[in-house]
């Protein structure tokens, strides 16, 4: 039988001999992915101390998978690789770049995973909230990792590409290479359609819009500028309603922004509830647009998760922004940065409330194309045929 070799960078806290706690979202991924690959499941994981968004406590032994826990840093035992079909994993964080020469002469194959470009993974490190000189070390990290990287994903049997970004970047690299966008949208959770009638009805009737965002409170998320946008929309008379939910180390800032230029009618600053029992059923009913302020090109799973809301998005002028608005139609965008051209779109769009209506529709359609389950079967799909390629599979 053969074997899906998995390294994650997925945290993990050891409890007792046998239990273990990890993140729900980790966890439900790899029944997936046992699910739809036929053969063993086996993952890497190693100790450390990163936070768990979702932690939920199970016993090894009823995982669905075979889960190895490595020390911080150690190196994989090279067994580990001799009865594997593929080994699949993320290529971000540069720790295991030498898997290809690792695989050569193995009859396994190699698949490396990528969210972000050179571009994008520089203009994070310069976007934390850290001491410069550690922002320009993180940088030119990044930079002199970067023909390791081209190289790893040049030399891999395949890439899957999280974004358009990255998949514009790399994809010559590699003539198997996979553009996927990754969210957390199921089929079943898209609006219905007896929801996007009532949020046509609600428009047509000249109510306020109803505005939203969802995100990590952070200085890299934009959501700082949403303030000012408010602010600016309030001046010109435009009614409206913005509901902002989260959590992050710019809370208070937001709250005392918030009360500081009398907001408090119309923007409500929430903690972020379940996403797909409390936020997802929220967003369908409850909001008529999106807003994303981000300036980086991140690959971030809320833009197709809003847009399977039936919430056509306002958004900055990034590389991930600009290749989505294109690709769904269910957008508009704005200069990054643009406060005053953010509200006067948003204040434009008052006033075209059926170009919004349109672009809800649109907005559906394309998140139905990339829901989770389209998305990851299409993953998994071309794991399965680059593997094949062993004649493993039939063993």
């Amino acid at each position: 039988m053969s074997t899906l070799l998995m390294l994650s960078p997925a945290p993990i806290r050891e409890v007792v001999a046998g239990e273990v706690v990890l993140d729900v979202k980790f966890v439900e991924g790899m029944k997936l992915h046992c699910q739809l690959w036929p053969g063993r499941v086996r993952c890497i994981l190693w100790r450390g101390n990163a936070q768990i968004d979702d932690p939920m406590r199970y016993a090894t032994a009823r995982l669905g998978f075979e889960l190895v826990v490595l020390d911080k840093g150690a190196p994989v035992p090279d067994l580990m690789f001799d009865d594997c079909a593929l080994v699949y994993c993320a290529a971000d964080d540069m720790k295991h770049l030498d898997l290809p020469d690792i695989m050569r002469g193995r009859i396994g194959k190699t698949v490396f995973t990528v969210d972000q470009a050179l571009g994008g993974r520089i203009g994070d490190a310069l976007a934390r909230d850290a001491p410069l000189r550690r922002k320009l070390g993180s940088a030119l990290w990044n930079l002199n990792k970067e023909r390791a990287l081209r190289r790893a994903l040049a030399e891999a049997d395949g890439i899957h590409c999280n974004g358009y970004p990255a998949y514009r970047r790399y994809s010559r690299l590699n003539r198997h290479a996979l553009n996927y966008l990754d969210n957390r949208i199921r089929t079943p959770m898209l609006a219905r359609n007896a929801e996007q009638e009532a949020r046509a009805a609600y428009l047509r009737s000249g109510a306020p819009l109803r505005l939203a965002w969802y995100g990590a409170l952070t200085p890299e998320s934009g959501v700082l500028d949403l303030l000012p946008v408010a602010y600016l929309l309030t001046l010109r008379g435009c009614a409206f309603t913005l509901d902002l939910f989260g959590a992050g180390p710019c809370r208070s800032r937001l709250q005392d922004g918030i009360d500081g230029l009398g907001l408090s009618r119309s923007v409500r600053l929430s903690e972020p509830p379940g996403f797909e029992a409390r936020l997802v059923p929220y967003l369908r009913k409850n909001a008529d647009l999106f807003l994303s302020p981000r300036r980086l090109p991140t690959p971030l799973s809320s833009y197709v998760e809003a847009l399977g809301c039936g919430l056509p998005i306002v958004g900055y002028n990034n590389a991930m922004w600009r290749a989505l608005q294109r690709h769904s139609r269910a957008g508009w965008i704005v200069r990054s940065g643009g406060i005053g051209a953010m509200a006067r779109t948003i204040q434009k769009l008052d006033t075209d409330r059926e170009a919004l209506i349109a672009a809800s529709g649109r907005a559906v359609e394309f998140a139905r194309a990339n829901s989770f389950e389209t998305v990851f079967a299409r993953r998994m799909n071309d794991l399965r045929e680059i593997a094949d390629r062993n004649d493993l599979l039939n063993d």
